[in-house]
């Protein structure tokens, strides 16, 4: 996927359009369950190519925490923080990003702690697969919620020219403000992914499979006294190390991802292989 191309134009229209700035995040997004065409018990696999549009495709998974407290920041994006994502890094003079937008939650207490969308280009395509998000606001009193789901579906159900062809690492980021869960077990690939052989599994090993085609970040968001803490934060920085980012303002979403990106692909970073990570600027 990743048909058409982005314009903030384009998005600013579709704003108006749809009435995002005077509908509540409900209305926005309208979603009771999760919608057929975001099950990841469907999807084989979702693929980030490229095309005459997009010759050099960048992908970019976008994992956004809907449990209860994190509603915000899907609202967020669709009113005002893709397009300083999408143009933050356009005009930085990386012309094709194709970003899928995911959904997680907690696969202990929730009933679609994973949601996947499609590698796209274009503001309407984009704007489709984040407003069909069902935001359960869900979760539980585990204090941890599955990101490690997101980590697993990039890993075993993506594919991209930008590995095939290039041996380019893409970009995963999560975003939330909970601990990860320490697990995977098979019960739950089997029960939330079209992984039905696969085994349990530990954070830090399926970290390490999506680690192998994706540059894998954390944004953890402070916006109440509760996120704040260091109970919220825990284990981050040992699995991430500085790819875990501490958001004080959650207004920072697209800048910050924007920026990563545009950051990764311009410096060669100390210690990277230069022939999985040597980006080209056009």
């Amino acid at each position: 996927m990743g048909y058409g191309t982005y314009s903030s134009e384009a998005y600013a229209s579709l704003v108006v359009r749809h009435g995002y700035q005077r509908k509540s995040r409900s209305e926005i997004f309208d979603a009771r369950r999760i919608d057929p065409d975001m099950d990841p018990r469907q999807v084989t696999v979702r693929e980030s190519r490229d095309s005459v549009e997009h010759p050099n495709s960048v992908p970019i998974v976008v994992a956004l925490d809907v449990t209860g407290s994190m509603g915000f920041v899907p609202e967020q994006l669709v009113r005002n923080d893709l397009p300083k994502l999408m143009d933050g890094i356009i005009q930085a003079g990386i012309a094709d990003p194709q970003i899928m937008f995911c959904a997680v939650g907690d696969h202990i207490h929730d009933r679609a702690p994973l949601q996947v969308g499609q590698f796209e280009s274009s503001a309407e395509l984009l704007d489709r697969w984040l407003t069909r998000m069902y935001l359960e606001g869900g979760g539980g009193g585990n204090h941890h919620e599955s990101y490690n789901l997101a980590y697993l579906f990039a890993a075993r159900h993506t594919a991209s020219d930008a590995w095939d062809k290039r041996r380019q690492k893409g970009f995963l980021f999560t975003i939330g403000d909970e601990p990860c869960a320490p697990n995977l077990p098979d019960v739950t690939i089997r029960a939330y992914t079209s992984g039905a052989g696969d085994r349990s599994v530990s954070t830090e090993a399926v970290l390490a499979e999506a680690g192998e085609r994706y540059h894998v970040h954390h944004l953890h968001v402070v916006h109440d006294a509760v996120s704040a803490t260091a109970r919220r934060t825990a284990g981050w920085a040992e699995l991430l190390g500085p790819d875990f980012v501490v958001l004080q303002d959650p207004g920072t979403v697209g800048d910050t991802i924007a920026s990563i990106v545009v950051d990764r692909i311009r410096n060669n970073r100390a210690g990277r292989v230069p022939d999985t990570d040597d980006w080209v600027i056009l």
